[in-house]
């Protein structure tokens, strides 16, 4: 594990104040002002068990897009991608689990609704687990699976036995049911370059829910089925912006 610590600055110098204003009348509410700012429950470090296979030849596929970049750093970038947003869209006490395994308020059916097409308390059989048990189950499911010690993560591409031809520069992530490998891709790292938080740690989701789910990466796939739409989900609850691929991919299930 790696933690970096922000540099302290020096405190200003204290200059003569005058006394601040006396409040003021508390402001009506009005529910047509922007949302609150994301949710967050401060920064974690997990303590993830899969590992990291980044030699030379990936490694230097990895600088073509981030020149540079040591191998300290590609594990670094992965394990960051796991305390973010992976860590938010999976955790029990976050927003996307807890919203669903708790008293399901008005907006957690919405946002929902909006991912999914379906309410959360709709049930595929007669006794059988809710739509929002199914997907509470599932990313709960997605977080063990990126626990284990098994899951191989290579920096760049994957030799995928049967699995056709590799196209690294094709993808955020691939992973295949039941296989507990994970190949990161060209823009997996175009994003980390970014300092966008949001869709690297939405590929180790991604990664968890193929593994163990066998979910869907095509974008006309049933809901339920579509990894996009769990992502959609949760980053609403979590009130982050939804990336353009994940909306567009999700959208084009639900219209079906």
């Amino acid at each position: 594990m790696y933690l970096r610590t922000a540099g302290l600055g020096q405190p200003a110098p204290m200059v003569p104040q005058s006394p601040p204003p006396g409040p003021g009348p508390a402001p009506m509410p009005n529910p047509g002002t922007a949302p609150p700012a994301p949710w967050t429950q401060g920064f974690q470090i997990l303590l993830v068990g899969s590992q990291v296979e980044c030699d030379a030849a990936r490694l230097a596929e990895v600088r073509r897009t981030m020149p540079g970049i040591s191998a300290d750093d590609v594990r670094i970038a992965i394990q960051t991608a796991h305390d973010h947003v992976f860590a938010d869209l999976t955790d029990e006490a976050a927003p996307p689990r807890a919203g669903l395994t708790g008293v399901r308020t008005p907006l957690t059916v919405a946002r929902f609704q909006a991912a999914f097409g379906r309410s959360p308390d709709e049930r595929l059989t007669p006794g059988g687990a809710d739509l929002g048990t199914i997907v509470a189950t599932r990313l709960a499911g997605a977080r063990r699976t990126m626990f284990s010690s098994s899951v191989r993560i290579s920096c760049w591409g994957w030799a995928w036995p049967g699995g056709g031809l590799d196209r690294p520069r094709d993808y955020l992530v691939r992973t295949m049911p039941g296989v507990e490998r994970v190949a990161l891709g060209d823009l997996f790292w175009r994003q980390v370059a970014a300092g966008d938080p949001v869709s690297p740690g939405c590929g180790m989701v991604i990664a968890g829910l193929v593994i163990r789910y066998g979910l869907s990466y095509q974008p006309l796939a049933p809901p339920f089925r579509n990894i996009h739409c769990y992502l959609k989900y949760g980053l609403t609850m979590l009130g982050h912006p939804v990336p353009s691929w994940v909306e567009a991919k999700c959208s084009a299930g639900t219209a079906t």
